[in-house]
């Protein structure tokens, strides 16, 4: 990977690998908040819109600088206009774990490994085309952004061994107040919800949980 990348690196960088769909929005919108309310960094393909970049090695980038990763799943299904499977979510989770398998013994004891958690509307319909993915925890969100925001914060907890995160229930009730204000707090910036970008998405609900800690 570049110097760039490397220097970049936080601890606390979650890279979200989902389908950039208008149906897929309210749970892609309750992951980001759930990674914000708990103190860590949501990073996306969407981050960065550099013209003279690649696009594969500005997602590469993103996934070195973030040890954490969250990969859904649940649009692996046949687009109905070309007849051919959406394969970019189940290829971005490939990457990152080909790359975390290479971090495994590279320089011991600094804590180079990944964690990850993969996503899907069901548990077990990943078997069906992904059987390689067999013995791997896959978690389900029934499309409902509550279970997707108790399944990244069951994770997240997990994983980072925090002591002192908020449950599940007080998450989600922090979201719907969050999105019941949304509305006003666009039109404040003179903006429309449904025109934000991932940026300024992610920047509105870090400034609303800081007043609503």
């Amino acid at each position: 990977m570049p110097e760039r990348a490397r220097r970049t690196a936080t601890p606390l960088a979650v890279f979200i690998n989902c389908p950039f769909d208008p149906s897929y929005r309210k749970i892609f919108d309750a992951i980001v908040f759930a990674v914000c309310a708990l103190g860590f960094e949501p990073r996306c393909a969407l981050d960065r819109d550099d013209g003279t970049e690649e696009r594969l090695t500005k997602i590469l980038e993103l996934i070195d600088h973030c040890p954490f990763g969250i990969h859904d799943l649940s649009y692996m299904k046949i687009d109905p206009r070309t007849r051919l499977p959406r394969q970019n979510m189940s290829f971005e989770l490939g990457l990152f774990l080909g790359l975390e398998y290479a971090k495994r013994d590279r320089a011991p004891g600094k804590n180079l490994r990944k964690s990850c958690l993969i996503l899907d509307r069901h548990q077990w319909r990943y078997r069906k085309s992904l059987s390689d993915l067999s013995g791997r925890d896959i978690r389900a969100h029934q499309g409902t952004p509550r279970q997707a925001i108790a399944a990244v914060r069951g994770w997240l907890v997990t994983e980072s061994r925090r002591t002192d995160a908020p449950g599940a229930a007080f998450l989600v009730s922090q979201y719907r107040r969050f999105r019941r204000q949304l509305p006003a707090l666009c039109a404040g910036a003179r903006r429309n919800v449904t025109e934000l970008s991932f940026s300024e998405y992610r920047a509105t609900v870090s400034v609303w949980l800081s007043m609503n800690a």
